[in-house]
């Protein structure tokens, strides 16, 4: 088993992460499994299709569904237990709860088994800030 922690700066919403993976995987020989994890709860690992539009239609859902602006009491910072200057981003823990925090795929002779069209995303729901990501490759 190998494991490594990678920091990312999610500059967009949306950053693919099989660049990333494919140098990670480099050498690898015959079947394996990738696992792919972020440490944080307000963004995730999603396996989709990185079509401009499709990646539109999903942010156009999440902003319909879980507005910045709303009543969470998650954003009553006042009479939470965290700094003063802690992010207002209870929108950002609702989106998250709908997507997953890691996923699991399988490697063959150091590539990604994958779809055509299927990429690896760490999505954002929170402003632009640095994640770590952990990789972990077993046989």
């Amino acid at each position: 088993m190998e494991r490594k922690k990678i920091s990312i700066n999610t500059e967009k919403q949306f950053t693919p992460l099989n660049d990333v993976i494919e140098k990670f995987l480099i050498g690898k020989k015959g079947l394996g499994m990738l696992n792919v994890f972020v440490a944080h709860t307000t963004c995730a690992i999603k396996v989709m299709e990185g079509e401009i539009l499709l990646l539109s239609d999903v942010n156009t859902y999440l902003n319909k569904t879980f507005p910045e602006k709303n009543d969470y009491r998650h954003d009553i910072i006042e009479i939470r237990d965290v700094p003063l200057n802690e992010r207002v981003n209870g929108h950002s823990h609702m989106r998250q709860l709908f997507f997953d925090s890691d996923v699991t795929l399988p490697v063959e002779d150091g590539r990604l088994v994958l779809g055509k069209w299927q990429k690896v995303f760490l999505i954002e729901f929170d402003p632009i800030r640095e994640r770590d990501v952990y990789l972990t490759y077993w046989e």
